[in-house]
């Protein structure tokens, strides 16, 4: 696991396997994720989110990170009371790749997923007064031309209670 300080934010990870083309969406410490975008069959295919700035009410959407396939969730943030704390999932192996094959979002109110089956190694994302701001990871179109989330980890900015 890797930790590094970014502009006011802590990024932690990737969990997952290796190779893949690298992504990351960082909007900043100004915004909120609102709205996750999840693909998701024996692995996860993709995620795609939008950010809030809250005090302008401007949306920063992300592009979709992998390819389209499987069952698609989207999951709401009643932003600005309730905020994304913390991500879970397995990892497996797919085509002889460790890639990501679920995950679950945790937000102050509620738990979303798991999106994709559960039978891997599990990993957590704990985090403790902070708030998920952002997601990077890597991903693979390589794999016997599937869409797939390879790794993935998180930005995080400290939160006010």
């Amino acid at each position: 696991m890797f930790i590094v300080l970014l502009q006011g934010t802590v990024k932690l990870g990737p969990w997952g396997g290796p190779g893949g083309a690298a992504w990351h969406k960082n909007p900043g410490v100004d915004t909120a994720i609102k709205e996750i975008v999840i693909c998701h069959g024996s692995v996860v295919n993709s995620i795609t989110f939008k950010s809030i700035v809250p005090t302008s009410g401007n949306i920063v959407p992300s592009v979709t990170h992998s390819g389209i396939g499987g069952q698609c969730d989207m999951i709401s943030i009643d932003v600005p009371g309730e905020y994304l704390t913390l991500i879970s999932g397995t990892i497996n192996y797919y085509l002889g790749h460790a890639v990501i094959e679920s995950l679950t979002f945790y937000t102050n109110e509620r738990t979303h997923g798991p999106y994709g089956p559960t039978n891997g190694s599990r990993f957590e994302i704990p985090m403790e007064n902070g708030e998920i701001i952002g997601f990077f990871g890597n991903t693979s179109a390589t794999l016997v031309e599937k869409h797939i989330l390879v790794a993935i980890g998180i930005y995080v900015k400290p939160h006010a209670n």
